[in-house]
């Protein structure tokens, strides 16, 4: 009989002993796949946001929010600069403007109310008026006609960047533009069609120009859906406003790469003609609580190998000293060290594998609700505010923090032949570390003083 075979017998000499050595092996090797699982998963999911989530930058003229405040629009020399910027990998371009009762022949479907009101409180005021100090919104005067609610234009060479669900706009009826086009064509909001009675095919006049529907959209955002949507060139054209923008979302390569490509056009646009946002900061956080889940991961990892070695260790240690009249008698007959170690060796690697195997089994059952498990316990929740309205930019914030918040409740657990491989080989470290002390006190045996004492 050889060693290798009088191993694996040995190894079920005592049953009980043998099957509780096997049970908590197979925990624990069950422990390591299952947390190698997740933190394959995790570890994929952190690459995933780098690359998808927290890459955006929008880039507005200085002093520029929403429809307040000063600034120049961005040049298309500007947005070239941007465009051609390292890691950007695409831009959105677009240009807000407000169409007021002699820009259009539709109705608003929005009514000003009293706030609305007030932010019109200074319109066509009279230089006697102008120079006031009251701030009563019901002052009014023969020269400052009645405030009117106006209807809000975007164009804009992705229709999609005004969207609020985080991903393409709906479309209700009809189909949306190609925003590179310079065609006078229009996506109107669900409430504006709605007011004026526009329909896919309809047509309305804007700016002294005829603009067809070509679709009826909607965000489930009031002041959005109140809202029409144009190709950035024919914006710019009925604005006389070639080549301008008044914002530019910019997606990046990578969120590892977004505070240098914003020092970067900061410096090519000058710090003091643009101010420039991102999702840095809330793309940081998320990939914070990921990677602590990877490090609990690695940590329980590190553990249960651990844990399984000194298992197979301590096991091991105790045959020996069991053992040690057998040993010293096979020595005695002439056998080797290395014939003695290897028939241990054969009895560890025999206990190990069947617990490998029911510790697998375990493993690939408990390896999804382990991840969920550990997710859940570091989500948190992303909440930001104070998020300016700027143009056509807010919408496409909006849609970051979505994906933002979302980020951490969709890390799915997937067993890859790489992650099993990597299970066996911490197996099989187990059983050499397991044995290795072992085989120390196996070579340290004298057959005479084993003889002698007993």
């Amino acid at each position: 009989m050889n060693v290798i075979t009088r191993g694996i017998k040995n190894s079920l000499r005592s049953p009980m002993r043998s099957s509780a050595i096997i049970l908590m092996l197979a925990i624990s090797i069950g422990l390591i796949l299952s947390m190698l699982v997740a933190r394959s998963s995790v570890e994929s999911k952190i690459n995933d946001v780098k690359a998808n989530t927290g890459t955006n930058i929008t880039i507005n003229p200085a002093g520029v929010q929403g429809f307040a405040g000063g600034g120049n629009p961005l040049t298309s020399d500007q947005v070239a600069s941007i465009s051609s910027a390292a890691h950007i990998v695409s831009t959105t371009a677009t240009l807000s403007d407000q169409m007021g009762t002699t820009d259009t022949n539709l109705t608003p479907s929005l009514t000003l109310g009293s706030f609305g009101a007030r932010q019109q409180r200074f319109e066509g005021t009279s230089s006697g008026t102008t120079g006031s100090t009251s701030t009563d919104v019901s002052v009014s005067t023969s020269n400052r006609p009645t405030p009117t609610p106006r209807i809000s234009v975007t164009g804009t060479t992705n229709p999609n960047s005004v969207a609020t669900n985080g991903g393409n706009l709906t479309i209700q009826s009809g189909t949306a533009f190609n925003g590179t086009s310079s065609d006078l064509v229009a996506l109107v909001g669900s409430s504006l069609a709605t007011k004026n009675n526009l329909t896919t095919g309809s047509t309305f006049t804007a700016y002294g120009k005829t603009v067809t529907v070509v679709g009826i959209y909607s965000t489930g955002n009031t002041f959005q859906d109140s809202g029409v949507i144009m190709p950035l060139a024919a914006v710019q054209s009925l604005t006389n406003q070639s080549g301008d923008a008044s914002s530019v979302i910019a997606k990046v390569d990578s969120s590892d790469n977004v505070d240098s490509t914003i020092t970067n056009l900061k410096s090519t646009l000058g710090s003091d003609k643009v101010d420039i946002t991102s999702e840095a900061q809330q793309a940081a956080a998320s990939v914070s609580s990921l990677s602590a889940i990877s490090g609990l991961a690695l940590a329980g990892v590190i553990g249960a190998t651990i844990a399984g070695a000194v298992i197979v260790l301590l096991a091991m240690v105790m045959v020996v000293r069991e053992r040690r009249r057998e040993i010293g008698v096979i020595k005695a007959i002439g056998g080797t060290n290395q014939k003695v170690v290897s028939q241990f060796v054969a009895e560890a690697l025999t206990l190990t594998i069947v617990g490998a195997i029911i510790g697998l089994g375990l493993g690939v059952v408990v390896s999804g609700p382990m991840t969920s498990s550990l997710v859940s316990s570091q989500t948190s929740s992303t909440t930001t505010t104070g998020i300016p309205e700027v143009g056509g930019a807010a919408p496409a914030f909006r849609r970051g923090l979505n994906q933002l918040n979302s980020n951490l409740t969709k890390v799915q657990s997937s067993l890859t032949p790489q992650v099993f491989v990597i299970a066996i080989g911490m197996t099989l470290l187990i059983a050499i570390i397991g044995s290795a002390v072992p085989a120390w006190f196996i070579a340290r045996i004298r057959p005479a003083e084993v003889l002698r004492s007993e």
